[in-house]
């Protein structure tokens, strides 16, 4: 009898109360019991694991991050499977074999178990198919609005707050809600209106759940301190310092853990007004926080925030002391480490240290976080003042060697030898250092008097230092201490990889290379080498010290608008090298400088030297004609505009109106910029309309005027095919060697750069350089460009930025920057100006031929299609 009473209550086929009664018991107390046991240990795992960002306001619910994710999988895959097994083998069917939801009391709630287990899991979509089938199926169940909190949860992890707030109106007006739902959905509302920015409004509902204390039926204390601490961050993001005050001694009093009391009393240290309350009560305290062995993994913390009340009290040599303790006491804690270099970065920059200041910001950009609300901004400093120091250390460089070269030949081997001295001693110091590391080490037994280690057998005592998980552990911790999370990959200690060139190495060599290396940078003749000798050497080497003065007094004035350093940088330059090329630039620089700063003596000074020394330039007329640069700019805007039009109908193919336009434009407007390109349309049109020999004369008389116009060569290209057409078997045997080297070839998949043609003018090529890297550090501070240039012809200078995996991706770029204002103004003309994308292979067969005119019109039939806009 029993055995047959247990058959039948084991049937999932029989709704009965005997049925009923044992799926329900063994269902609540086997899978459901053992699947919430799993549920518990994987958020105990998170909750352990948690790193809460105490610079950003703390999240309402811990979630494990994606990457972290798969660490509780085994908990959460048990929780889904027991669930899982549960619902198989205790759901009651009815003879079709569907579910029947009244029959059961604890099958939905399995089925919540499997939701929540995919939400930790990070499988959200399938998280939310669990929780809305219970809402869905299971209507008479009072764990219907579990489902539906768990299902605002995941979709404000989704991000379709939207359809959580149909759902937490549907909670809200629920008359028969549990008192668990009624209790948490203040909290829900939290989270939802934190994710939709509405922060007063998820303070408010915070401190209504904070309020519900009650031990047994409330919210527990434990996340009742996590909610103040939230409360406390999102007044004190509205400036309300005072409620924010409140809310951290709130956090402090519902004793939670250590960390959260940490941070509490450091926000609070971090909020004193220095200007109405003395600091030095809360500077003690800190003090007395750091000297706590406790506290060890909070020391960096403890001495930024003093530095940051020292900074706020204009203390700025105690703040940079402390802020150099927070880096030096660094753990485990980069983002921290990050701010604490960014703080030295920008007191330096604001003291104008600018190399010390290159040094901490290119730390910080190494260390923080890239999701740092400024992190453009701060890679852009970065690179101003990596380029203003590259310039800094280029004329110590070249001063220091010539005035090396002037010394004696005793003296000479005095300096040498010294060098020699001091590099053998920092050797033998790191041998020495390396030595009494690798003994110091935890378990390490290599290199014992009498031991023969056995490398090859992991278990063999671990002897082998990567076989010592000890020995390892030690190592990561001691390089995540000095260098923090560095990722894996050549040239680490590096925040600009660019900077490095890789050369092909022959593997046999190495050995030998390495050899010669070390042994050749400790003979005198290795320093004597590239040293500027001769009048020419010392010709070069001011050059480079002369355009590295220019270009500090640039990045000075247009970069960081330091004016002060800006001229003095100028007048060092003049007083140095008095004939340079950028004379006038830096007089007229100067002269508006002082105008801005209402120095009228020094701007006076500067304007008579522009008056006198350069009476034709047109600084000079500017400053005689002061609406000469618009009236220069609009006469300048008529001819453009006419010359479009012009230029328009030969695109149009109306070549008689093409051809008195030409004319018109040459006889209106006189000698201006657009004459050439006048002459050139017209020869085209006299081409097309009467024929090629009066095409091929116009085309010579061109080349003959305008030896060196852009337009020129394409001029001579013309004529060439002219000739050709006329001489063919004088060209047939030169052409069949030829051919295949000047064209331009077509690769869409294969690398490309960007080239600009720019005038030879230094206050223009050097301005639109500066703007080309701003706007690269503005707009593509995730990749790695080489800017360079070359002189391209005799008043043209060649720009290359380096470089693009393919076609797409460098018209992408190049349709960004040709509409970019802020690269365009001033001096640097968008119509004095050439810019195109181009085959990494082609680049050398343009720079031979010099041929712009040909190259865009091969751009326009290769590479307008890949544009969204059309290019004239």
């Amino acid at each position: 009898m029993a055995i047959a009473f247990l058959f039948v209550a084991c049937s999932t086929k029989k709704n009965t109360v005997v049925s009923r009664g044992y799926h329900n018991l063994t269902a609540r107390f086997n899978g459901y019991y053992y699947s919430c046991l799993n549920i518990e240990e994987g958020q105990y795992k998170i909750d352990k694991s948690n790193k809460d960002n105490f610079d950003q306001i703390l999240p309402v619910y811990i979630y494990p991050p994606g990457d972290k994710a798969k660490n509780t999988f085994p908990e959460f895959d048990k929780a889904i499977k027991k669930s899982s097994t549960c619902i198989q083998r205790h759901a009651i069917k009815d003879k079709k074999g569907n579910e029947i939801p009244s029959s059961g009391k604890w099958i939905d709630n399995n089925w919540i178990n499997i939701g929540v287990s995919h939400l930790y899991k990070r499988e959200l979509f399938s998280g939310l198919e669990a929780f809305e089938y219970v809402a869905r199926t299971y209507t008479k169940s009072k764990d219907k609005y579990t489902a539906m909190a768990w299902m605002v949860k995941t979709n404000n992890e989704i991000g379709a707050v939207s359809s959580s707030e149909q759902i937490l109106s549907l909670l809200k007006n629920e008359k028969a809600l549990p008192h668990k739902i009624k209790v948490e959905l203040p909290v829900l509302e939290a989270d939802y209106f934190m994710r939709r920015g509405l922060n007063t409004e998820a303070a408010t509902k915070l401190m209504g759940a904070i309020r519900s204390s009650n031990p047994i039926t409330g919210i527990s204390r434990k996340k009742r301190a996590r909610y103040s601490f939230i409360v406390a961050q999102l007044f004190e993001q509205q400036k309300n310092n005072k409620r924010a005050l409140e809310y951290y001694k709130k956090t402090i009093r519902l004793k939670p853990n250590y960390e959260l009391v940490f941070y509490s009393k450091i926000k609070m240290a971090k909020l004193l007004d220095v200007k109405r309350n003395n600091s030095e009560k809360t500077k003690k305290e800190l003090l007395k926080m750091a000297k706590e062995f406790k506290n060890n993994e909070y020391y960096d913390v403890i001495y930024y925030t003093l530095g940051e009340i020292e900074e706020k009290e204009r203390n700025a040599t105690q703040a940079l002391y402390y802020y150099k303790k927070s880096v030096q006491t660094s753990m485990n804690n980069p983002n921290q480490k990050g701010q604490s270099y960014l703080k030295l970065g920008e007191i330096n920059f604001d003291l104008t240290n600018y190399q010390p200041a290159e040094a901490y910001y290119d730390s910080a950009v190494v260390t923080i976080s890239k999701d740092h609300p400024d992190y453009a901004s701060i890679v852009a400093r970065k690179k101003t003042l990596e380029t203003l120091v590259g310039h800094i250390r280029t004329i110590s460089k070249e001063d220091s060697l010539q005035r090396f070269v002037k010394l004696s030949e005793s003296e000479q081997n005095k300096i040498i030898d010294k060098i020699i001295s001091n590099l053998e001693k920092e050797e033998a110091r790191k041998e020495k250092e390396i030595a009494k590391n690798s003994n110091q080490l935890p378990g390490n037994t290599i290199g014992s008097p009498g031991q023969i280690q056995d490398i090859g057998t992991p278990g063999a005592g671990a002897s082998f230092y990567f076989y010592n998980q000890n020995t390892i552990s030690f190592g990561i911790a001691d390089f995540t201490k000095k260098w923090g999370n560095r990722k894996l990959e050549d040239n680490w200690r590096r925040s600009n990889k660019a900077l490095t060139i890789d050369e092909p190495v022959n593997q046999k060599d190495t050995a030998s290379t390495k050899m010669v290396a070390k042994s050749t940078n400790k003979t005198r003749e290795y320093y004597r080498t590239n040293l500027p000798v001769s009048d020419s050497l010392i010709k070069k080497s001011n050059k480079k010290i002369i355009h590295s003065y220019y270009m500090m007094g640039s990045i000075y004035k247009e970069e960081l608008n330091n004016t002060k350093k800006s001229v003095a940088t100028f007048e060092e330059l003049n007083s140095r090298f008095p004939t340079n090329k950028y004379l006038l630039n830096t007089y007229y620089i100067m002269y508006r400088s002082h105008l801005a700063e209402k120095n009228q003596p020094r701007a006076d000074y500067y304007k008579e030297k522009i008056l006198n020394e350069f009476p034709d330039s047109e600084f000079a007329l500017i400053i005689k004609n002061p609406s000469y640069a618009s009236e220069a700019n609009s006469a300048k805007s008529e001819v453009e505009s006419f010359y479009t039009t012009v230029y328009q109908s030969y695109l149009e193919k109306n070549y008689s109106q093409a051809l008195t336009g030409a004319k018109e434009g040459l006889s209106k407007f006189g000698k201006n910029v657009y004459v050439s390109k006048f002459e050139f349309i017209r020869a085209l049109c006299v081409g097309k309309l009467k024929s090629v020999d009066s095409l091929e004369y116009y085309l010579k008389l061109l080349v003959a005027k305008h030896p060196n116009d852009e337009v020129t060569p394409l001029a001579n290209d013309i004529l060439l095919s002219i000739k050709k057409q006329k001489n063919p078997d004088l060209y047939k045997t030169a052409d069949a060697g030829t051919a295949q080297l000047d064209t331009f070839s077509v690769n869409l998949d294969a690398e490309h750069f960007i080239i600009a043609i720019v005038p030879d003018d230094p206050k223009i090529a050097d301005s639109f350089k500066v703007r080309l890297n701003t706007f690269n550090n503005t707009y593509y501070s995730s990749k790695t460009f080489n800017l360079t240039s070359n002189l391209f012809s005799d008043n043209k200078q060649l720009v290359v930025l380096k470089s693009f995996p393919s076609a797409k991706e460098v018209m992408s770029y190049y349709e960004n920057v040709i509409k970019d204002p802020d690269l365009f103004k001033e001096e640097v003309k968008k119509e004095m100006i050439d810019i195109y994308p181009i085959l990494g292979n082609n680049l050398p067969l343009l720079y031979k031929k010099k041929n712009i005119g040909s190259y865009k019109i091969f751009f326009l039939d290769n590479y307008k299609n890949l544009s969204e806009n059309k290019i004239k």
